[in-house]
């Protein structure tokens, strides 16, 4: 372990394709298998890889990294799970149960429209709709996120446009295959899974109720799922504003141990104490190559 990094780094993957699938290129956060492998070695060298949960109960997280994945994307569990069990390096998948039952990502979604130069036609398709005041084309993929939109609405009126223009049947076929199955999921004791709710919706986006849905029904999907579990709880998009006190509320009856926020942030080297009954992580999306993660976790590390 290197001295030169004096707190935990708990790093963020989503896609590991060789080749991004079709309607998914823009803006989806991948970084290649390859790159994985590099930037997982050379974290090794200079890191403590532990497993999430030993990392949330650590008083001290000096020198510590963890490896996780949002999303549950099939090249997770092709080209990045097999190569961590082999090389006998925990990590964390947080999964959103509705999508591995089959539904379709939102956000890819969201990709595919801008993809496809469909933006303008569902802005024009929705301009009635109060919210979409809020949703500036030059911003779409940002503002379709914004806390202040439920974006349980703004799934249904995607769905909407593709039923309208008959599409859905095309993007179903086109995304249908990119997140992992339930079949899919390796079983295996390097490997924990982790609540990033129902959906993937901005939580705080949502009344209290929608909220409660969100996080039981995968808090329950996990629950009957066999899988190694972590109770940690991965918020949605993971911003200071995605979350809310009602959703801290429902985490701790849930019995959520910890909170992982996405604040391209690093964790100190000494445990907080006295922050609360959930315990807040930070985390960072890894860059593409890895001289771009050397770059980051070092300016990350000194402030």
């Amino acid at each position: 372990m290197s001295n030169q990094y004096g707190g935990g780094h708990v790093l963020l993957y989503h896609g590991v394709f060789s080749d991004i699938p079709s309607g998914l290129e823009s803006r989806i956060h991948n970084v290649s298998p390859e790159n994985f492998r590099h930037q997982i070695t050379w974290l090794r060298q200079n890191f403590d890889i532990v497993a999430l949960e030993e990392f949330s109960i650590s008083n001290n997280r000096k020198g510590l990294a963890v490896v996780t994945f949002d999303d549950a994307y099939i090249s997770v569990f092709s080209n990045a799970l097999p190569w961590l069990i082999d090389q006998k390096i925990p990590a964390t998948v947080f999964v959103n149960s509705s999508l591995v039952e089959g539904k379709l990502f939102w956000r890819d979604k969201i990709r595919y429209l801008i993809g496809s130069q469909l933006v303008d036609d569902f802005l024009c398709y929705c301009n009635k709709a109060p919210w979409m005041s809020e949703v500036r084309r030059e911003r779409f993929y940002k503002d379709t996120k914004n806390p202040s939109l439920n974006s349980k609405v703004v799934n249904e009126a995607i769905d909407d446009f593709f039923r309208d223009r008959e599409l859905f049947d095309a993007v179903t076929n086109q995304l249908g295959n990119v997140i992992a199955r339930r079949d899919d999921l390796i079983s295996h004791p390097y490997i924990t899974y982790g609540n990033h709710s129902h959906s993937h919706y901005v939580l705080s986006s949502l009344t209290q109720e929608q909220q409660r849905e969100e996080i039981t029904r995968c808090q329950s999907w996990l629950a009957e799922s066999g899988l190694e579990l972590s109770r940690i709880f991965a918020a949605p998009f993971g911003g200071s504003m995605d979350v809310n006190e009602v959703t801290n509320k429902i985490l701790i009856e849930q019995g959520v141990n910890g909170l992982l926020m996405s604040r391209k942030a690093i964790n100190s080297g000494i445990k907080r104490e006295g922050t609360g009954a959930l315990d807040v992580l930070e985390r960072y999306m890894v860059p593409s190559t890895l001289p771009e993660l050397q770059e980051m976790a070092l300016t990350l590390d000194q402030g």
